[in-house]
């Protein structure tokens, strides 16, 4: 059976190998592992063993809410070398390793990505605890051909039979489709306004979450009346417990000491 001849790179010239590989990419593949390299004296540190445990046992889930226990301490923002990013705690999260990988992936330019081309689009990420009102506050001021994008519209696509109480097998895929949805806005796209919707408790979470010059809505409803209105609605058991959560979180965040 013939086989294809091989092709030339348009930019180093080289022929490619059959898996497509060229020189200009070894090259690319070399220097990225060589600057990795460069800051793998982090890992090394006495400081970041102790960081990383401390990490891992102040928050027993994912950071990206897929519901699995996390194994790898993540940086928000990727440090790059630089001392105070690599140790800031505000600036880590615990992931589960696959949604590490994927936000890696997207970082790098790697899951179809590319280069980051985010089309201008008024972005407003609507925050606070449960019941606090955040999809009514969205419905209320988006337009026809706004993206919206809910965790529990989500979950509802996905399956769930319930708006608020969702089978936790559904979860994982939840947290990948609301990730690919945000990450697709760093592509070409014709979306003029963008709403998300998280509960967000922490400034470090409204950071992950938001775009760079995203609009910020944090709907700090009061707790006995996020408790009131979780009765009232009959939302599912554990909802009391997640607004008192987000309260105790929401306030250990605004009293603890700058880093």
């Amino acid at each position: 059976m013939p086989t294809r001849p091989p092709t030339r790179c348009t930019s180093c010239r080289q022929l490619r190998t059959p898996g497509g590989r060229c020189g200009c990419r070894r090259s690319s593949q070399r220097q990225a592992a060589e600057t990795r390299a460069e800051w793998s004296w982090v890992y090394a540190d006495p400081r970041w063993p102790l960081l990383r445990d401390q990490v891992l046992s102040e928050e027993p889930l994912c950071r990206a809410q897929c519901g699995r226990p996390p194994g790898v301490v993540d940086h928000i923002r990727p440090h790059r070398g630089d001392e105070w990013l690599a140790f800031d705690r505000t600036n880590l999260q615990a992931l589960c390793k696959p949604c590490h990988d994927a936000k890696t992936a997207r970082e790098t330019g790697f899951a179809g990505a590319g280069a980051r081309r985010l089309t201008a689009a008024e972005v407003t990420l609507v925050c606070g605890p449960p019941c606090s009102g955040k999809t009514t506050y969205v419905g209320e001021h988006a337009e026809r051909g706004d993206l919206v994008v809910d965790w529990d519209a989500l979950a509802q696509a996905l399956g769930s039979p319930h708006p608020h109480d969702h089978p936790r097998a559904l979860v994982p895929f939840v947290a990948e489709a609301r990730d690919a949805v945000v990450a697709r806005l760093e592509r070409r796209h014709d979306v003029a306004r963008v709403w998300i919707i998280a509960t967000a408790p922490r400034a470090s979470d409204r950071a992950r979450l938001a775009p760079e010059g995203a609009r910020v809505v944090l709907l700090a409803t009061d707790e006995d009346e996020c408790v009131r209105r979780a009765r009232q609605d009959g939302r599912p058991a554990g909802t009391i417990e997640a607004v008192e959560t987000w309260w105790r979180t929401y306030r250990a965040d605004q009293t603890a000491p700058p880093r």
